[in-house]
C-alpha cells in the first residue's frame, strides 16, 4: 500500500488545476492622468505604483485574453486583472508611456466623435493613434459616439424616441471606429456606467462581445457578460489595490 506521504502527494498532484485556477478576476477602469483637475483623475506616480504593483504580482491579461476564458467557460488564473482606460484624454499618452515601460496590455474605450478631432484638443489625435497602433499590447473599442446622458434610459418621452437615439449613435460610433481603425469594435463601455437590457441586446445584434459599467465586483460566472462592474483606478491606492486583488 502507498504510504501516507505518497497518497498526500497524489492528492495534491490531483487538485493542483483547481488550486491553480481562480472564480474571479478585476477589471480596473481608469480616466485621466493630469492630477487633481477632476475627480476621475489621478496622479502619474499613484498610477505607476499601482502598475508596478500589478507588473510584479498580478496576471494582467488583454481584453481579447480576458474574453477567452470567458467563452470557453474556463476559470481565470490567480489575481488576473485587465486594465481599461476611458474617453481617450490627451493625457492618455503619458499612461501609455508607463504602460509600455512596465509591458502592460491594456483597453482604451474611446467616445468617438472626440477623437482624432481637431475642435477637441483635449482627446486624441490622429499622431497619438498612430503611436498607440504600433503597440501590440493596445486594444480598442467603443464608449458611444457622443458619451451622451440621452444614452441612459429615461432621457426620452418614449421608448421609440430612446431606442432611435441609441440606434443613431450606435451607428455613428461604428462608422468612425472604423474609419480610424480599419474593423469594428467587440467590447463597449456603457457612458456614465449604466447600461441596461434593451441597450445591451442592440449592442449584441451589433457583434459586441462583452459590455462594461460602474461599481466593483469581480468578475465570475454570476455576472452578467454585458454588464462587468470595473473598479475605478483612481479611487483607491496602490495598497488598497493591492488588498482588492489578493483577496479575489
Amino acid at each position: 500500500m502507498p504510504s501516507l506521504a505518497r497518497m498526500l502527494l497524489l492528492c495534491l498532484l490531483v487538485s493542483l488545476p483547481d488550486m491553480a485556477l481562480a472564480a474571479s478576476a478585476t477589471v480596473i477602469g481608469y480616466h485621466r492622468f493630469d492630477g487633481r483637475r477632476s475627480s476621475m483623475s489621478m496622479p502619474l506616480s499613484e498610477f505607476e505604483a499601482q502598475l508596478k504593483y500589478l507588473k510584479e504580482n498580478a496576471h494582467v491579461v488583454s481584453m481579447d485574453e480576458f474574453a477567452g476564458y470567458i467563452k470557453r467557460g474556463e476559470r481565470f488564473p490567480p489575481r488576473t486583472v485587465v486594465i481599461t482606460i476611458d474617453d481617450g484624454w490627451s493625457s492618455v499618452m503619458e499612461a501609455f508611456e508607463l504602460l509600455k515601460k512596465y509591458d502592460l496590455p491594456f483597453t482604451l474605450f474611446l467616445p468617438m466623435a472626440y477623437m482624432a478631432n481637431p475642435g477637441s484638443p483635449k482627446n486624441l489625435n490622429l499622431q497619438d493613434f498612430e503611436r498607440l497602433k504600433s503597440w501590440p499590447k493596445v486594444t480598442f473599442a467603443d464608449h458611444s459616439f457622443s458619451h451622451s446622458q440621452r444614452l441612459q434610459v429615461g432621457r426620452h418621452h418614449s421608448r421609440d424616441a430612446y431606442l432611435a437615439f441609441l440606434r443613431s449613435d450606435l451607428s455613428a460610433s461604428r462608422a468612425r471606429f472604423h474609419d480610424i481603425f480599419g474593423y469594428y469594435p467587440k467590447y463597449y463601455a456603457y457612458p456614465y456606467g449604466h447600461g441596461n437590457d434593451v441597450f445591451g441586446e442592440i449592442l449584441a445584434q451589433n457583434g459586441y462581445e462583452l459590455m462594461f459599467i460602474t461599481g466593483y465586483r469581480p468578475f465570475d460566472g454570476d455576472v452578467n457578460p454585458r454588464a462587468i462592474p470595473r473598479l475605478g483606478g483612481h479611487a483607491i491606492s496602490a495598497k488598497k489595490l493591492k488588498e482588492i486583488v489578493e483577496t479575489y
